[in-house]
């Protein structure tokens, strides 16, 4: 089931009756009503909000125009659940009604990840079958970061109806195209100079409003001194009510000066009756208030009526619901209540912390429960919430409450809890982060103390996770040796159904990928998803399937591997909710749609997994999500994009000692050196990365030296006088034993396209280099492989070409052919690559290839060149012979291919 909507959020807040009105403002907000956006943007306490509101107000009044107010909260960084309350907002609108979004809200709720387009191009529909105006508000949009909301808003603003206004109330600008905006004059802007009140409103506030009975010198001078602004003004009025000193008062006050602000403090604290200045205080710790939640810290009963006379009393406390039973402070008068309370009462910070702790231990908010905990220094009290909460966090792979609460603990903490020592070091290796496990692991003597004293049971349960903890780490550092006998431990302290015993048969997995047995390695992932399952533990059984899905593909079998895929998104649901570890499934899924060619999909599934590995806390599969995008970006020519993701690649990890899969992620650099014919760089990397397949201990790790072959290859048809190709094919051939041998499907077909590649090159003819394609075709075509063959380039296409002349497979050629991106345009004149042609074509008959290509006939071509009809149809016989095709619509095509022409 969805998370229901919190509707409080959706209303703007309550107007007072006795408020300073400022038409010119509105004024200017309703004139803007026919260009895209409105920013307001400024820094807490210049009145965004309150001015907001009253112009919907009187908005509301006119039949022709729809109001829709989000305040956004951090949690709202979530990509569905901004979604899910931007439809929420959209739908209180009377111009568009409860039905409003009915598809796309079911595209959210949907288990699969839906691209954000295919959700918001129903709702850009509806809104632009809508008659009259429609704004809508976002509030607090300084508190959204998430690139994903980001991204979502630019295409909003990209693609917005005319009937559609937006706008954005922020204490600082956004990271959407303002820029862009402001150029096609689609953007007003209300800063902090606008919203500063001027003399006359500053006099109207503090005599009309508050009472006071000023000057107009009086009033000058403190609106200088306050600049304006809104809430300085708010709390100098305050202060000054019933003072005897006005004059005074007005001398002494330095608006942006720390020391005054506290001083305005003390005087607003000072004015209340006691009872009020200590509910204010006690409280200030607190990011929300309800009247219970206050009762537990201040020990009094009447924590609702209280905020409810603060609201009254104008006490800079905002309502979060229409009943009125949330509220929070506003953030700088909260900042500021919690100076004056360490200044004042510091020895009763604790304790409230202690208490609201309590409260939310009590009331099941086991996170907030744990930040004041930690706050009120109770360490043993957050140990044991902390151990509490970490089982179910492993389970569900929320293992950033586990790090980032442990994060908070003092040092020496965790040596004081035996079983939140063994979650965290869990947690640790369940996200890669290996070097930052091994003290822990370096540190088990104490554990097998401390297990040696507990009764059997206990002890054997914690034996058996202490030796799970060494199958993970030795399944890391690939120590293979020890790893079964670790394994076996497990098994003879933990029953057969424990989480555990699933994680040993899916590192025995990665066992079987070190030694090449394929059949075996599914086997262990098998029975790692079915004991994950029958554990209860979805964590492994999703980590487990993953892995699975990635042994089929290597197999050859990527038909399988997506459909498992694609039927392990349920799994990862648990109460309605995605679980963080369904990252590894997106990545998985994200590659297999590459190497079908659905590029475009791909991202979107490698994007989203990259966000869910990140709230998993999990560097390393965020790393190989970011290594793939830039291969796809690779694919559709963006090679600036591409390093763009190869460096958002190296800042999800820091330097690692540890050697990890990659998973077909590997070498993103050297693919985008060849992409960019980099010669100098591919010869350096090659001569400090040539280990011969003995080399290297793992096997799936050895198949890798693929792309040492390619760059071989590459090198060798630059410098065909060097023995990088004789070089390349030995190696080739080495590898294609291996994979052939253990049955390493994926890899044949790769190596085969490789060898074929050498081939065609060393015998300087295509039989040969046919014969080798032909096989990799054969194994390619059933699953459905393409980016294999297609990353290969021109050359690839040539041997394609020509495979199709022979009527090799010709359906899944001319499938492949394609895929193959049209060369870049030739804006200027320098010479065509027509390294793919046995004999080169000349100027003018590349001249009459272009008119060709623009559909030109024969007279058409002639009239254009100046020539005689007769000359165009040599011209065209030369053509077709050098490209070794019958007619010009093959011509056209394979000279796009081989980037003789620009795509059409």
């Amino acid at each position: 089931m969805p998370a229901p909507i919190l509707v409080t959020k959706l209303y703007p807040p309550p107007l007072r009756a006795d408020l300073v009105k400022r038409q010119d403002l509105i004024e200017r907000l309703s004139g803007g009503l026919n260009k895209k956006a409105t920013l307001i943007s400024a820094p807490a306490g210049f009145g965004k909000s309150t001015l907001v509101s009253d112009w919907l107000d009187q908005l509301c009044q006119l039949p022709s125009c729809g109001v829709a107010w989000l305040s956004l909260e951090q949690d709202d960084n979530d990509p569905t659940q901004f979604l899910t309350y931007l439809i929420a907002a959209l739908a209180r609108t009377p111009l568009l009604g409860d039905e409003f979004g009915k598809e796309s809200r079911g595209l959210l709720e949907s288990p699969q990840t839906v691209p954000v387009e295919n959700v918001f191009i129903p709702l850009l529909n509806e809104i632009a079958e809508s008659s009259g105006k429609i704004v809508l508000v976002l509030d607090d949009f300084h508190l959204i970061d998430s690139q994903e909301v980001l991204d979502t808003l630019t295409y909003t603003l990209e693609h917005l109806p005319p009937q559609l206004h937006l706008v954005l109330a922020t204490r600082q600008d956004p990271q959407l195209p303002l820029g862009r905006l402001r150029a096609q004059g689609q953007l007003t802007e209300l800063r902090a100079a606008d919203l500063r009140f001027s003399n006359a409103e500053a006099a109207d506030f503090l005599n009309r409003l508050m009472g006071l009975e000023l000057s107009p010198k009086e009033i000058a001078e403190l609106e200088t001194r306050t600049e304006g602004w809104i809430a300085g003004l708010q709390l100098a009025a305050i202060s000054m009510q019933g003072s005897g000193d006005v004059q005074g008062f007005i001398r002494s006050f330095r608006g942006s000066n720390r020391l005054v602000l506290d001083f305005l403090i003390e005087e607003v604290l000072a004015r209340q009756e006691e009872g009020v200045q200590d509910f204010l205080l006690r409280t200030s710790i607190l990011d929300r208030l309800t009247g219970p939640l206050c009762d537990a810290l201040t020990g009094r009963e009447d924590g609702r009526e209280t905020l409810e006379g603060l609201y009254r009393g104008n006490l800079f406390i905002v309502p979060l619901d229409a009943e009125r039973r949330w509220y929070r402070y506003h953030h700088l008068f909260a900042e500021l209540l919690q100076g004056q309370l360490t200044a004042t009462h510091s020895n009763l910070i604790e304790e409230l912390h202690q208490k609201a702790a309590r409260w939310f231990q009590e009331n099941d908010h086991l996170p907030e429960a744990v930040l004041h905990t930690l706050a009120g220094n109770d360490i043993p009290t957050a140990v044991q919430l902390i151990e509490k909460g970490a089982d179910i966090a492993i389970e569900k792979s929320n293992f950033r409450f586990i790090l980032d609460s442990v994060d908070l603990l003092p040092e020496g903490a965790l040596e004081k809890s035996p079983w939140l020592f063994i979650y965290h070091t869990w947690a640790l290796l369940l996200t890669g982060q290996v070097e930052a496990a091994n003290p822990n692991l370096q540190n088990l003597e104490w554990l097998l103390d401390y297990a040696g004293d507990q009764d059997e049971s206990e002890q054997r349960k914690m034996l058996g996770y202490i030796a799970g903890l060494r199958v993970i780490h030795a399944g890391w550092v690939r120590d293979y040796e020890n790893l079964t006998d670790y394994a076996d431990q497990v098994r003879g302290y933990l029953p057969d159904n424990n989480w555990i015993s699933a994680y040993c048969a899916m590192m025995m997995g990665g066992y079987f990928w070190g030694n090449g047995n394929l059949p075996e390695a599914i086997a262990a992932y098998r029975e790692a998803v079915s004991a994950g399952k029958d554990s209860g533990n979805s964590m492994v059984a999703i980590t487990s399937t993953g892995n699975l899905a990635h042994s089929f593909e290597m197999a050859g079998r990527l038909q399988q591997a997506v459909g498992l895929l694609q039927n392990a998104f349920e799994l990862a649901q648990q109460d309605g909710r995605i679980m963080p570890v369904s990252g590894y499934i997106h990545v998985e899924y994200g590659r297999m749609l590459y190497e079908l060619d659905k590029l475009d999909h791909a991202e979107q599934e490698l994007r989203e997994g990259i966000r869910l590995c990140r709230q998993m806390a999990d560097g390393q599969a965020e790393k190989i999500g970011h290594l793939l995008v830039a291969k796809i970006k690779i694919a559709q020519g963006d090679h600036d994009g591409a390093r763009e993701s190869l460096e958002e690649g190296e800042s999800a990890i820091g330097h690692s000692q540890v050697v990890y899969d990659l998973r077909g992620a590997d070498f993103p650099q050297v693919w985008l050196w060849l992409k960019e014919g980099r010669l100098p760089a591919l010869k350096d990397w090659l001569e400090i990365n040539q280990p011969a397949p003995g080399e290297i201990p793992h096997f799936k790790t050895r198949l890798t030296l693929t792309m040492q072959a390619r760059v071989m290859i590459a090198l060798g048809r630059d410098n065909p006088q060097e023995s990088y190709l004789k070089d390349a094919s030995h190696l080739l051939e080495e590898l294609y034993q291996m994979a052939d041998e253990n049955g390493w499907g994926s890899k044949v077909i790769e190596i085969r396209c490789l060898q074929a590649l050498a081939a065609s090159i060393e015998d300087g003819h295509d039989d040969r280099a046919l014969e080798i394609l032909e096989g990799a075709l054969l194994l390619g075509e059933p699953e459905g492989f393409v980016r294999t063959f297609v990353n290969e380039g021109p050359p690839m296409a040539q041997l394609l070409y020509e495979a199709l002349k022979r009527e090799i497979t010709p359906a899944y050629v001319q499938r492949l052919l394609a895929a193959f991106p049209p060369a870049e345009p030739d804006r200027d004149k320098t010479p065509k690559d027509q390294s793919g042609l046995v004999e080169p074509l000349s100027e003018r008959e590349i001249e009459v290839l272009e008119l060709m290509a623009a559909g030109l006939t024969y007279q058409g071509i002639a009239e254009q060149l100046f020539i005689s009809p007769h000359t165009v149809k040599t011209h065209s016989r030369n053509i077709y012979a050098k490209l070794d095709v019958g007619n010009r619509t093959l011509a056209v095509g394979k000279a796009r291919t081989l980037g003789i022409l620009p795509p059409a």
